[in-house]
This record gives structure tokens, sequence and C-alpha cells, in this order.
């Protein structure tokens, strides 16, 4: 039987897929076993993937052949210390290096009770995207909160994916 947490996060990985897909146009869907197959005590299985494979076991959401190299991973917890984005957030830490990777272009998104929900992505992707209202400049990293930021940056998003492509 799920725990409550994980049928908690589940249900906001669905909620991230159902934005994205209206935003976008396109159809996003959260990943059947999002974590429990390659994820924790399972992360050998990852290394015998084909890159086909890969892509589909690859963050917490499947993305669209339109954003093929978007990798959107989620997290929705009771609590965060937001103190830590101005020091050391192991637990920011820690989702980053889940999301985190070389070859292509990520999103983390995470929500936290009663506080909303944010973004965080790669300092690299900073110039090419915008914001509105307050951001948090941690590390290597932006967060920023999600309202609108999906809705004003479909468009520069779609191109990345493109330029990215072709590089």
């Amino acid at each position: 039987m799920t725990s409550r947490q994980k049928s908690k996060g589940n249900g906001y990985e669905r909620q991230v897929a159902d934005h994205l897909s209206l935003v976008f146009d396109l159809n996003f869907e959260r990943v059947p076993t999002s974590g429990a197959f390659t994820g924790g005590k399972n992360a050998y299985r990852y290394n015998k993937l084909s890159d086909s494979q890969k892509l589909l076991y690859d963050g917490d959401i499947i993305v669209p052949d339109e954003l093929s190299n978007f990798k959107i991973e989620c997290k929705c917890y009771k609590s965060f210390s937001f103190h830590g984005l101005f020091s050391s957030n192991k637990q920011l830490d820690d989702w980053i290096s889940q999301a985190e990777v070389d070859f292509r272009l990520w999103f983390l998104i995470f929500k936290i009770n009663n506080k909303g929900s944010y973004v965080v992505f790669n300092k690299s992707m900073w110039k090419s995207v915008s914001h509105s209202g307050c951001y948090c400049n941690y590390n290597s990293y932006y967060v920023v909160p999600m309202n609108n930021f999906f809705e004003n940056n479909k468009s520069v998003l779609l191109r990345m994916n493109e330029k990215y492509i072709s590089c």
C-alpha cells in the first residue's frame, strides 16, 4: 500500500504534468513508476538502460518530443528551510543532484505546504528566461516562484530545446 507521502508526491507530479500540458498545449505525463524503478536502492538499474529507455525513466515527468531535451523533477513536502537558501540547504542540494544532468536542460519544481510552488534551474539559463517578482540566487542555481513562470517562458523554452538539438 502506498504511503500518504508517496500519494501526495504522485498527486503533485500529476498536477504539474497537467499544468504543463495546458501551458504548452502538448502532452506531459507523470512517469508511471516515478522514482521507484531507478531511484534509491534501484539506482543500479539505470546504468543498464539504453539511452531511449533512460529518457522514459529520467525525471518525474515524461516530456513531449517538442521538449525532448528537458528533464523535470518534482518534489512536494510539508516544510522547507528557506533560511538555508542563504547558506547551505542539504535538502535542496539533494533535490538538485537528482534533477541536474549534464546532457540536458532541467527543472526542479517543488511545492511546500501553505508556501507555494517554486522552480529551480541552472544559472546558465538565467539570461534566457523571464521571471516576475522575487527570486533567489542559490549557488549556481536560481529559485523562482512557479506562478506564471512556464506561461511567461513558453516560447523561450521551446526555442531553447530547438537550439539544444542543433548544437
